[in-house]
Protein backbone atom coordinates (compact mmCIF):
# COMPACT_ATOMS: atom_id res chain seq x y z
CA UNK A 1 0.00 0.00 0.00
CA UNK A 2 1.54 3.26 -0.64
CA UNK A 3 1.48 5.55 1.92
CA UNK A 4 2.10 9.52 1.37
CA UNK A 5 3.87 11.58 3.84
CA UNK A 6 2.22 15.19 3.87
CA UNK A 7 2.34 18.58 5.35
CA UNK A 8 -0.35 21.49 6.11
CA UNK A 9 0.20 24.86 5.52
CA UNK A 10 -2.66 27.13 6.82
CA UNK A 11 -2.50 30.19 8.64
CA UNK A 12 -5.80 29.21 10.69
CA UNK A 13 -5.30 26.70 13.42
CA UNK A 14 -9.26 25.88 12.57
CA UNK A 15 -8.60 25.17 9.23
CA UNK A 16 -5.66 22.77 9.66
CA UNK A 17 -7.82 20.82 12.13
CA UNK A 18 -10.62 20.20 9.99
CA UNK A 19 -8.67 18.93 7.02
CA UNK A 20 -6.22 16.96 9.49
CA UNK A 21 -10.15 15.75 10.60
CA UNK A 22 -11.36 15.15 7.28
CA UNK A 23 -8.04 12.87 6.05
CA UNK A 24 -8.19 10.94 9.50
CA UNK A 25 -10.17 8.15 7.44
CA UNK A 26 -7.63 7.54 4.42
CA UNK A 27 -5.36 5.48 5.49
CA UNK A 28 -2.83 6.54 2.49
CA UNK A 29 -1.92 9.55 4.35
CA UNK A 30 0.33 10.37 7.14
CA UNK A 31 0.71 14.22 8.53
CA UNK A 32 4.40 14.79 9.08
CA UNK A 33 4.31 18.43 10.13
CA UNK A 34 1.99 21.90 10.23
CA UNK A 35 3.17 25.33 9.20
CA UNK A 36 0.91 28.53 9.57
CA UNK A 37 2.94 30.83 7.36
CA UNK A 38 5.31 30.73 3.72
CA UNK A 39 9.06 30.82 5.18
CA UNK A 40 8.17 28.08 8.20
CA UNK A 41 6.71 25.96 4.82
CA UNK A 42 9.90 26.47 3.08
CA UNK A 43 11.81 25.26 5.96
CA UNK A 44 9.80 22.30 6.68
CA UNK A 45 9.43 21.03 3.16
CA UNK A 46 12.89 21.38 2.98
CA UNK A 47 13.65 19.40 6.08
CA UNK A 48 10.62 16.56 5.93
CA UNK A 49 10.16 15.89 2.23
CA UNK A 50 6.83 15.54 1.86
CA UNK A 51 5.12 13.49 -0.87
CA UNK A 52 1.99 16.04 -0.39
CA UNK A 53 1.66 19.60 0.44
CA UNK A 54 -1.74 21.44 1.46
CA UNK A 55 -0.99 24.87 0.76
CA UNK A 56 -2.82 27.44 1.93
CA UNK A 57 -2.78 31.05 -0.43
CA UNK A 58 -3.64 33.80 1.83
CA UNK A 59 -0.58 32.89 4.31
CA UNK A 60 1.95 35.46 6.18
CA UNK A 61 5.25 36.36 5.35
CA UNK A 62 5.38 33.96 1.84
CA UNK A 63 2.11 33.00 -0.13
CA UNK A 64 1.08 30.21 -1.13
CA UNK A 65 2.15 30.37 -4.89
CA UNK A 66 5.53 31.91 -4.04
CA UNK A 67 6.24 29.13 -1.79
CA UNK A 68 5.06 26.37 -4.92
CA UNK A 69 7.39 27.98 -6.99
CA UNK A 70 10.61 28.02 -4.63
CA UNK A 71 10.13 24.38 -4.28
CA UNK A 72 9.26 23.79 -7.74
CA UNK A 73 12.92 25.50 -8.41
CA UNK A 74 14.81 23.25 -5.92
CA UNK A 75 14.30 19.87 -7.13
CA UNK A 76 11.44 17.59 -7.52
CA UNK A 77 7.90 19.36 -6.74
CA UNK A 78 5.66 18.02 -4.02
CA UNK A 79 2.36 16.94 -4.74
CA UNK A 80 0.49 20.57 -4.31
CA UNK A 81 -2.88 20.96 -3.53
CA UNK A 82 -4.15 24.50 -2.74
CA UNK A 83 -6.87 25.03 -0.29
CA UNK A 84 -7.80 28.19 0.01
CA UNK A 85 -11.42 30.31 0.29
CA UNK A 86 -10.71 32.06 -2.79
CA UNK A 87 -10.84 30.90 -6.48
CA UNK A 88 -8.78 34.27 -8.04
CA UNK A 89 -5.33 32.46 -8.21
CA UNK A 90 -7.01 29.22 -9.59
CA UNK A 91 -4.48 29.51 -12.78
CA UNK A 92 -1.93 30.77 -11.76
CA UNK A 93 -1.74 27.55 -9.43
CA UNK A 94 -2.17 25.20 -11.97
CA UNK A 95 0.27 26.66 -14.53
CA UNK A 96 2.33 26.32 -11.37
CA UNK A 97 2.20 22.62 -11.39
CA UNK A 98 -0.60 22.13 -8.37
CA UNK A 99 -2.42 18.75 -8.76
CA UNK A 100 -5.72 20.82 -7.74
CA UNK A 101 -7.26 23.58 -6.18
CA UNK A 102 -9.71 23.26 -3.61
CA UNK A 103 -11.93 25.68 -2.42
CA UNK A 104 -13.01 26.06 1.85
CA UNK A 105 -14.90 24.65 3.12
CA UNK A 106 -13.59 21.48 1.55
CA UNK A 107 -16.13 18.39 1.42
CA UNK A 108 -14.60 14.91 2.18
CA UNK A 109 -15.64 13.18 -1.17
CA UNK A 110 -13.79 16.20 -3.07
CA UNK A 111 -10.97 15.71 -0.88
CA UNK A 112 -10.63 11.89 -1.39
CA UNK A 113 -11.60 12.18 -5.13
CA UNK A 114 -7.95 14.49 -5.13
CA UNK A 115 -6.33 12.16 -3.29
CA UNK A 116 -7.08 9.27 -5.62
CA UNK A 117 -5.82 11.40 -8.63
CA UNK A 118 -2.13 11.35 -6.74
CA UNK A 119 -2.17 7.48 -6.13
CA UNK A 120 -3.31 7.45 -10.07
CA UNK A 121 -0.36 9.77 -10.74
CA UNK A 122 2.46 8.15 -8.99
CA UNK A 123 1.11 4.66 -9.82
CA UNK A 124 2.06 5.75 -13.58
CA UNK A 125 5.26 7.29 -12.31
CA UNK A 126 6.58 4.08 -10.85
CA UNK A 127 5.57 2.03 -13.99
CA UNK A 128 7.24 4.39 -16.08
CA UNK A 129 10.30 4.35 -13.88
CA UNK A 130 10.35 0.36 -13.79
CA UNK A 131 9.30 0.00 -17.59
CA UNK A 132 12.44 2.54 -18.73
CA UNK A 133 14.65 0.72 -15.69
CA UNK A 134 13.81 -3.17 -17.57
CA UNK A 135 14.39 -1.47 -20.79
CA UNK A 136 18.14 -0.24 -19.42
CA UNK A 137 18.67 -4.02 -18.47
CA UNK A 138 17.31 -4.93 -22.03
CA UNK A 139 19.59 -2.55 -23.99
CA UNK A 140 22.82 -3.79 -22.10
CA UNK A 141 22.32 -7.33 -22.27
CA UNK A 142 24.67 -8.73 -25.33
CA UNK A 143 22.84 -10.94 -26.64
CA UNK A 144 24.54 -14.08 -28.96
CA UNK A 145 21.78 -16.22 -30.57
CA UNK A 146 19.21 -15.12 -33.16
CA UNK A 147 15.21 -16.68 -33.28
CA UNK A 148 14.88 -18.17 -36.49
CA UNK A 149 11.99 -20.14 -38.07
CA UNK A 150 11.89 -23.25 -40.11
CA UNK A 151 9.39 -26.08 -41.26
CA UNK A 152 7.38 -24.59 -38.31
CA UNK A 153 9.88 -24.71 -35.86
CA UNK A 154 11.47 -21.99 -34.06
CA UNK A 155 15.75 -22.22 -33.81
CA UNK A 156 17.97 -20.56 -31.73
CA UNK A 157 21.34 -19.89 -33.39
CA UNK A 158 24.90 -18.46 -32.30
CA UNK A 159 25.48 -14.95 -34.39
CA UNK A 160 28.65 -16.23 -35.62
CA UNK A 161 26.75 -19.28 -37.71
CA UNK A 162 25.45 -16.67 -39.76
CA UNK A 163 27.36 -16.04 -42.74
CA UNK A 164 24.98 -13.75 -44.13
CA UNK A 165 21.40 -12.28 -44.33
CA UNK A 166 19.15 -11.82 -47.10
CA UNK A 167 15.77 -9.43 -47.64
CA UNK A 168 13.85 -11.39 -49.83
CA UNK A 169 10.03 -11.05 -50.48
CA UNK A 170 9.09 -8.80 -47.26
CA UNK A 171 10.66 -11.45 -45.27
CA UNK A 172 14.99 -12.12 -44.38
CA UNK A 173 16.52 -15.04 -45.15
CA UNK A 174 19.24 -16.35 -42.80
CA UNK A 175 22.11 -18.18 -44.43
CA UNK A 176 24.52 -20.75 -42.72
CA UNK A 177 27.14 -22.45 -43.72
CA UNK A 178 24.55 -25.27 -44.75
CA UNK A 179 21.09 -24.08 -43.89
CA UNK A 180 18.69 -21.17 -44.77
CA UNK A 181 15.94 -19.77 -42.18
CA UNK A 182 13.94 -17.19 -41.84
CA UNK A 183 13.85 -13.98 -39.83
CA UNK A 184 10.51 -12.75 -39.02
CA UNK A 185 11.62 -8.93 -38.24
CA UNK A 186 13.20 -6.35 -41.23
CA UNK A 187 16.82 -6.19 -42.52
CA UNK A 188 17.12 -2.63 -40.38
CA UNK A 189 15.74 -4.21 -37.55
CA UNK A 190 18.36 -7.43 -37.59
CA UNK A 191 21.04 -4.98 -38.54
CA UNK A 192 20.51 -3.30 -35.23
CA UNK A 193 20.75 -6.79 -33.39
CA UNK A 194 23.98 -7.51 -35.20
CA UNK A 195 25.59 -4.23 -35.15
CA UNK A 196 27.96 -4.52 -31.56
CA UNK A 197 29.02 -7.69 -33.67
CA UNK A 198 31.14 -8.36 -36.63
CA UNK A 199 28.44 -7.82 -39.26
CA UNK A 200 28.41 -5.26 -42.44
CA UNK A 201 25.85 -4.10 -44.60
CA UNK A 202 26.80 -4.64 -47.79
CA UNK A 203 24.35 -3.07 -49.49
CA UNK A 204 20.43 -2.58 -49.06
CA UNK A 205 19.60 -6.18 -48.95
CA UNK A 206 22.58 -7.70 -47.80
CA UNK A 207 24.36 -7.23 -44.28
CA UNK A 208 27.42 -10.14 -44.54
CA UNK A 209 29.40 -11.72 -41.68
CA UNK A 210 32.82 -10.29 -41.94
CA UNK A 211 34.68 -13.36 -40.41
CA UNK A 212 32.83 -15.21 -43.51
CA UNK A 213 34.27 -13.87 -46.15
CA UNK A 214 36.64 -15.96 -48.06
CA UNK A 215 37.25 -13.87 -51.23
CA UNK A 216 37.19 -10.21 -52.02
CA UNK A 217 37.21 -9.77 -56.21
CA UNK A 218 37.73 -6.58 -57.66
CA UNK A 219 35.57 -5.54 -60.97
CA UNK A 220 35.08 -2.72 -62.94
CA UNK A 221 34.58 0.46 -62.15
CA UNK A 222 35.86 0.40 -58.28
CA UNK A 223 33.35 -2.21 -57.10
CA UNK A 224 33.50 -5.68 -55.13
CA UNK A 225 32.47 -8.95 -54.69
CA UNK A 226 32.62 -10.58 -51.46
CA UNK A 227 33.04 -14.83 -51.92
CA UNK A 228 31.16 -16.08 -49.02
CA UNK A 229 31.79 -19.57 -46.91
CA UNK A 230 28.52 -21.20 -47.49
CA UNK A 231 28.02 -24.16 -48.70
CA UNK A 232 27.28 -22.48 -52.32
CA UNK A 233 30.46 -19.98 -52.09
CA UNK A 234 27.62 -17.02 -52.34
CA UNK A 235 28.79 -13.90 -53.98
CA UNK A 236 27.47 -10.69 -53.10
CA UNK A 237 27.87 -6.83 -54.60
CA UNK A 238 29.04 -4.24 -52.38
CA UNK A 239 27.42 -0.38 -52.72
CA UNK A 240 29.33 2.02 -54.06
CA UNK A 241 29.20 4.02 -50.44
CA UNK A 242 30.09 0.99 -48.88
CA UNK A 243 33.26 0.21 -50.17
CA UNK A 244 35.40 2.51 -48.47
CA UNK A 245 33.92 1.43 -45.08
CA UNK A 246 34.41 -2.16 -46.28
CA UNK A 247 38.43 -1.60 -47.16
CA UNK A 248 38.54 0.09 -43.58
CA UNK A 249 37.14 -2.73 -41.95
CA UNK A 250 39.17 -5.58 -43.37
CA UNK A 251 42.45 -3.59 -44.24
CA UNK A 252 42.23 -2.99 -48.09
CA UNK A 253 44.45 -0.37 -48.60
CA UNK A 254 44.77 0.16 -52.46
Amino acid sequence: MIKFRAIIVDDEQPAREELIYLLSDYKDIEIIGEADNGLSALKLIQELKPEIVFLDINIPKINGCDVAKDISLNGELPYVIFTTAYDTHAIEAFEIGAIDYLLKPISQQRLYKTLEKIKNYYKKKLDLENSIKITGEILTKKVEKLAVEKNDRIKLIDLEEIVFAKAYSGKVLIKTKNNTFIYKGTIKNLEEKLKSNTFFRAQKSYIVNLNKIVEVIPWFKGTYWLVMEDDKKTQITVSKSQIKKLKLLIGIFN
